[in-house]
């Protein structure tokens, strides 16, 4: 399994060199870098200290949607709760996701220092994540926060003989079962923009492979009761 760290429009070159020296640290080498170039100034250079390799290998795209398009599962990190999503894991628990599934290749994204992730860029995850801090501080340091991920996913990832092989098979039937369940909840009337249309979109990505074979026969045999009905 391939974990990249992806930043989306990071603003301070200090931060981003701090976040190269917290991956290296932690055992991670792969940074990707969305609508920003910050990582070739000499200041991240300095503070990456001993991690300028990270830098020298970071990858750029200049939109988000580029920059995940050949990822299995994204995780967007956010430093507090948004309305349109209900459902968040720690840490700890989106690195049980990625034992739980068959990935090959795993995002981690950030939101710029400033304002974090956009609901827009939050609609092109698969899971929003967030860290319980213990006070209500506004949010944590790019570096630190990519430092405390770092540091779970390295305590908690299954090594790679345990880890899954039947990548495409589970990540296409992902995929088909969220075409499916929107399309069954507009033939039943159900918006996009509802409650219950978006609880399912923030749930699917979080299911065990077992709920997931269920759901998929639940969806078939509500296909066919729609169109005997019909």
């Amino acid at each position: 399994m391939e974990l990249y760290f992806v930043l989306e429009s990071p603003a301070r070159p200090e931060n981003v060199g701090a976040a190269a020296r917290a991956m290296k640290t932690m055992g991670f080498e792969r940074m990707r870098l969305v609508n920003s170039r910050v990582h070739q100034q000499e200041q991240a250079q300095w503070v990456a200290h001993g991690a300028q390799e990270l830098l020298e290998q970071a990858e750029y795209f200049p939109t988000l949607a580029e920059g995940l398009a050949d990822m299995d599962l994204v995780i967007a990190t956010t430093a507090r709760r948004r309305g349109r999503y209900q459902y968040y894991l720690t840490p700890r628990e989106a690195v049980a996701q990625i034992n739980n599934k068959a990935v090959q290749k795993v995002a981690v994204l950030f939101g710029c220092e400033e304002s974090g992730l956009s609901n827009e860029h939050l609609a092109q995850a698969d899971i929003i994540s967030y860290l319980p801090l213990k006070v209500s501080y506004p949010s944590l340091n790019l570096g630190q926060a990519i430092m405390l991920y770092a540091w779970e996913f390295s305590q908690g990832l299954a090594p790679e003989n345990e880890q899954k092989t039947d990548v495409r098979q589970e990540n296409a039937q992902l995929r088909v079962l969220q075409q499916k369940t929107e399309q069954l909840l507009d033939s039943i009337g159900v918006s996009q923009q509802e409650k219950l249309a978006e609880w399912v979109k923030d749930r699917l990505p979080v299911l065990e492979q077992r709920d997931l074979n269920l759901l998929h026969l639940l969806c078939k045999d509500l296909e066919r009761a729609l169109k005997t009905r019909e």
